[in-house]
């Protein structure tokens, strides 16, 4: 009797792992495919001199674009507060990115 009752619960068992690797199977199939990278092609042919012009032409509307750069000559002392400036910039930047190290 004790027999009987193994081998119904092992039957049993069996059916139900068969029962549930076949959706989950299917499952993973389909996160598989989701996953998939798909692959992209770009070609193209380098523009001669003429055509860049046309381009760059084309893309401003006809209307050329001024750019209008200031600049004043900086003291010694405007000159030596920005280099103390970058140089505390550095420092606070070196201070995060300092690995933790261990004690031995």
């Amino acid at each position: 009797m004790n027999i009987v009752k193994k081998t119904n619960l092992t039957l049993l068992t069996i059916f139900a792992f068969a029962a549930t690797i076949v959706p989950v199977a299917t499952y993973i199939n389909k996160l598989t495919e989701k996953t998939s990278i798909s692959t992209v092609t770009i070609t193209a042919q380098r523009l001669t001199e003429q055509q860049k012009i046309a381009f760059d032409v084309e893309q401003a509307g006809n209307t050329m674009q001024t750019v209008f750069i200031a600049a004043k000559r900086l003291s010694t002392e405007e000159k030596f507060a920005l280099d103390q400036q970058d140089r505390q910039t550095q420092q606070a930047k070196v201070r995060v990115h300092k690995k933790p190290q261990l004690l031995v």
